[in-house]
Formats: structure tokens, sequence, C-alpha cells
């Protein structure tokens, strides 16, 4: 039998050590120890009036099967609680609060006094199982698991057939959804029906079997069925969303990894990943809101956003702009989207699809590939999305030139224009910057397992590291030949990330230049970087990018990484010993000080040519 096996698109294991690269099998009650998760436990059980032996032996023993049963896989791929482990943490949170939610209600519904005080107890168990429930059919159908146990070679393993063995290796992977269609995702909810015996002590099933009201809401709940939940499903749903808004950053407003508030415009990308890879999005084809090309993703404006704000909305995200329009500018403003010619957020253009025979012209707008499918590589449209103006004729494509050119105006009036102003400080902008990744080749036989490998961090070309140790510039380094180094290519420079987001920053007045305490000085022939502010002010304004450089550093520091980009693009220049980083004079009217800073050739930043010098930063002649 083959497996096809690929690098998971979620967040590796952890590695415990060197010897244990893969994590192994617990037991329920081990998973539950950490302090989190134990504070969990103790919350929910204070929500419950039932003896020690009753909570222990069906409502402990219930979390703890589950447990068990999913071990540390996340609860999505790229949405909520997608770290490791997230699946028992997403649940724990739906629980407690699963549970506040249900006090709130009569139960069981619509009866008299005397069945309150002696079914009330059950159905608030049957509500608790439902909440336990709700997202364990993703081991079925969402996750693939392959475990090893000492001494064998890794082997599929499937949930039906009994809990992973206690001790073994395992490694985990989403499956790639297929189809294009909402099939897949409420695949998992069926799923769960499979598994809903295995929380159950045989006394909590008979006891849950003797209202056959409360059966038919739990298994319509559990089966995502469209009718019949009721109550339980109000439940479900409602515990189900308050835990991914806190995580998401809709109430606590932190990230994923709980480390920084989530930038609105962050949140509009992943919703609407969210919404595409779960088929709520049809693509490429009659009808669709999203079709895919080469280079770029083209979402119809309207209804694509509009599906983004019901989305963010009903997970409680607060400050959701109501008006569309307005979610077009804040994509724009952080360059998420392609602009057409005229500079605006929404293309018109005509959709040909030759093999259905269907034409439409319709409104777009336009994402680059990797925005919106950073790890993945989509399905290709068959046919033709053509750009069209006002009056209809063909207009002209995205491209990178276009984009290039039109910054370089939008840069050059715009230093022009604040030419006598450029010292005045404002804040960097927030920004969502996205690294696609190559596909791994699948098809590996399940006898030359390497398994679902976690990712290791990738080796680094031999490219030297920004020395610590640095020295100071003396006029010598300034008569440094750049004719030993070959030319930089203009349009290599402009599509260096790190360098977009600099000449972005400055056109806009987002980073200071030429001022106290300013991250960039403009020098005669060089820009000043001061280092490490810059480049770590890069990392934090881009955190999905800063997550993909912590996973290739190893033991480098993490802005040594932008460092080196820049040092392949041949446009910085080295000190008197040959460091990376030189000390530069600072002179004010009333003391002198000295920085720590990355020098880059002015020349290759013609956008930068209206500032002048800033003559308080010496660099000749400097001791």
């Amino acid at each position: 039998m083959k497996f096809k096996l690929f690098t998971p698109k979620t967040t590796p294991p952890t590695t415990p050590n060197k010897q244990n690269k893969y994590p192994h099998a617990k037991t329920g009650k081990q998973l539950l120890t950490t302090t989190d998760r134990a504070c969990h436990l103790l919350k929910i059980k204070r929500l419950y009036s039932v003896t020690e032996r009753i909570w222990e032996d069906h409502y402990k023993y219930a979390i703890e099967q589950f447990a068990e049963l999913v071990q540390q896989v996340p609860a999505s791929e790229i949405h909520h609680h997608s770290n490791h482990g997230g699946l028992i943490d997403h649940t724990l949170e739906a629980l407690h609060a699963g549970t506040r939610i249900a006090q709130g209600y009569i139960l069981p519904p619509n009866s008299e006094p005397e069945e309150i005080s002696s079914s009330s107890d059950r159905w608030r168990f049957g509500a608790f199982i439902a909440i336990l429930a709700h997202d364990l059919g993703k081991i079925v159908t969402d996750i693939e698991i392959v475990y090893r146990q000492k001494n064998t070679d890794f082997q599929p393993w499937h949930p039906w057939y009994g809990n992973i063995p206690l001790g073994a290796e395992y490694s985990y992977r989403y499956k790639q959804r297929a189809n294009n269609s909402k099939l897949a995702k409420s695949l998992h909810e069926k799923a769960t029906m499979s598994l809903l015996p295995r929380l159950l002590t045989h006394k909590a099933a008979h006891w849950i079997f003797e209202d056959v009201e409360l059966l038919a809401q739990l298994f319509s709940t559990v089966s995502h069925a469209t009718l019949g939940g009721q109550v339980i499903a109000e439940i479900v749903r409602a515990a189900d969303q308050s835990s991914v808004s806190n995580n998401l950053g809709a109430t606590t407003g932190v990230n994923t990894d709980h480390s920084a508030s989530v930038p609105l415009q962050e949140k509009l990308i992943i919703s609407l990943r969210n919404l595409v890879n779960d088929g709520e999005l049809k693509r490429n084809k009659p009808g669709a809101a999203i079709w895919v090309t080469d280079e770029y993703t083209w979402a119809v404006s309207k209804a694509t956003m509009e599906a983004v704000r019901i989305q963010l909305t009903s997970e409680g995200h607060k400050g959701i702009p109501k008006n569309v329009v307005r979610l077009f500018e804040i994509l724009k403003d952080h360059e998420l989207i392609q602009p057409n010619p005229e500079g605006e957020s929404v293309w018109t253009a005509e959709v040909n699809d030759f093999a259905k025979n269907w034409q439409q012209k319709l409104t777009f707008l336009c994402f680059k590939n990797e925005v919106i499918w950073p790890t993945s590589n989509p399905d290709k449209f068959d046919g033709e999305i053509n750009p069209i103006d006002k009056e209809g004729s063909a207009a002209e494509p995205p491209t990178v030139k276009n984009q290039v050119k039109k910054k370089k105006t939008e840069v050059e009036a715009t230093a022009t224009k604040n030419k006598k102003n450029n010292t005045q400080g404002y804040s960097p902008p927030d920004q969502l910057k996205l690294q696609k990744k190559e596909p791994t080749p699948t098809n590996t036989n399940i006898d030359q397992i390497p398994a679902i490998k976690p990712s290791q961090p990738a080796k680094q070309t031999a490219l030297p590291i920004a020395a610590e140790n640095t020295s100071l510039v003396s006029s010598a380094d300034v008569k440094v030949q750049w004719e030993n180094s070959p030319k930089a290519h203009l349009d290599r420079v402009e599509k260096n990330e790190f360098i977009s987001w600099l000449i972005s920053g400055i056109s806009r007045r987002q980073i200071r230049v030429n001022e106290a305490k300013a991250p960039v000085h403009i020098l005669e022939k060089y820009v000043a970087l001061v280092t490490p502010v810059i480049f770590n002010l890069y990392l934090e304004k881009n955190s999905l990018r800063k997550k993909i450089y912590e996973n290739r550093a190893g033991d480098s520091k993490v802005y040594t990484l932008v460092q080196r980009e820049l040092e392949a693009l041949d446009i910085h220049q080295r000190g008197q010993n040959g460091q990376n980083i030189v000390k530069v004079g600072v002179e004010g009217a009333k003391r002198k000080s000295e920085l720590k800073v990355y020098l880059l050739r002015r020349e290759c930043f013609p956008t930068l040519s209206n500032f002048h010098p800033n003559s308080a930063v010496k660099i000749d002649n400097y001791r």
C-alpha cells in the first residue's frame, strides 16, 4: 500500500531533543497536565454541581478520552488554533464557554418545573458531550497521521481502530481539500458520529438514551443536521464562536500565538483564505467568486469582501467596517492588492471560459497568488482574465514592472512635495507579507518512510553573517572601490521585500528619516540603516514573514537573515575590516554620539534623490 507524504502545512510538532524528532503519544491525563489546560479543567469542573466521583467517572473521563484520541493535532490548518495542540486547547475553551452559556437556558426546554429538577443535569451533560465532540471528526476526515513504534517503520493510523499506541512517535498533516466544494468542510461533522461512543461510559450512554428528545438533539447537533439540533446546537455554535473569536483577536486582541494584536488587514486575508479553502467561495467556474491565473488571484470585489465581512462579524470581531469599499481601501493601503492602471483598488475585467463557452464582465480585486496561497499551488483557471478600461478597451494587466514604475512616480512626487518637511516623524505601517513555498513531491512509498517530517530549519547559503563586533568607519572606508562588485540591477533591488517596504514607508512619511532617533539617515553616498532597529521594525510589522525567518534562523539572530538577502543584492558597503556593520558619528549642537549602521549604496535608490544628506552624521574622518 502506498501512502502519500509531504511536509505538513501546520505548525510542525515540537522537538523535545535531538534524539526525539517527533512527539510521542501520551495518555489523556498526561496531555491535560499543562498549566493552561489544568486551569481550564478546574474552571469547567466548578460550573457543574456534581460529586467528585461523578466528575471523575464521566465528565473528566470523556475529556481524557478526547485528548488521548486527538493527541496534539491543531484545530485548523490556517485559521483558529492552528498551533501544535490547538484542538485540545480550542475544545477546552469551548467547553468552558459552552457550560456558562448553557446556564442561561431552561433545560429541558419547554418543560414543567418537576421535569426541570429531574432532567436538567442530564441535558447539561448532553450539551457537554456535544461541545466536546463538535470537532472530533477532523481526525477522521481532515487530518492524516502516521506513527511508528520502536524499531518499526511508520504506518498510517485511523481513529476507528483504536488510539495511537502510547509512547509511539507520530506526525500529522492536513489533507488537501478536494473538488472545490463545501462537502469537504462538512465531512468532519458527519464523521464525528463514528467516534461519539468513545467519549461515553456505559452508564453515561444509558443515561442519555433514556431521554429521546435529548438524544435526537445530540445526534442532530453532532452530525450537523440542518434540523433537529435546536437548543443543544445553539449552545455548541455559541461556544465554538466564543473560542474562535478569543483566539483570533475579536475579544482579547491577541494573535494565534498570543504575541501581538492582529491588524485588520491580516484578519481580512486570513478570513478570505479560510472561505476559499472551505469551499464557501467557489473558484474557476461560471458564477464563481475566485479566479486563479498563473500569477494572480482575481476575487469578485463586492461579493468576496461582503462574505469576508460577514464571517468576521459572525466570529465576534469588532470594528469591521460595514462598507466593503472601506475594506478595499485597507487592502490597498497595505499593498495586499494590485492597483489598477489608474491607481484604484477595483479592476474591471472580462472572464472568458472557452471550455464552457461562457463570458462575463466583472469587477475584481487582484491579489498576488502568494498572498492567498502562501503554502500551496492552487488549480489554475483554464481560460482568460482580460482587464478592460472604463470604455471597454483592453487595459494594461498587472505586472511587476508596472507596479515598480508606478511606485517610483508616487515616491518622487511625494518626495518633491515634502522636500522641506522630510524630518517629521510618523509611525511605520502595519503590513502583511507572505512567502510562497514550493510544493513538496508526494507519492512516497510507506516502506521508504521518513514519514511526514516536521520542517527543519533550512540550510543557509554561505553568506557572511552581520558581525556583532563592529569597527569605526574611517576615510579609507569611503574610498572603497565599487568597480570590484557586479553592478546591482535596479529591478532586483526594487523587488526585494525589505527594500520595497522601506521605500514605501519613506515615501508615505511613515518611516522617519534624518532626525533624532530615526532608523534611516540619508548620506551623500549611502543610505544608512540603523541596525538592528530598522530590521526589527520590518519584522515586527510583517509578523508572518518573521515566522518564516524564525524557522530558518537556527542559532542566528532573525534580523541577520534580512541582512543576508541585502548582501545577495551586492549593494551594501562593508567597513574597513570587511565587517557588515559599521559605526558612524552623530554630532549635534550639544553632544556627540555614535550609531551602528548598515550602509547601502545610495545610487541604487533614485527615488531618494531629493533628500539632502544629513550633515549631523559623520562618516568621513570619524574617530
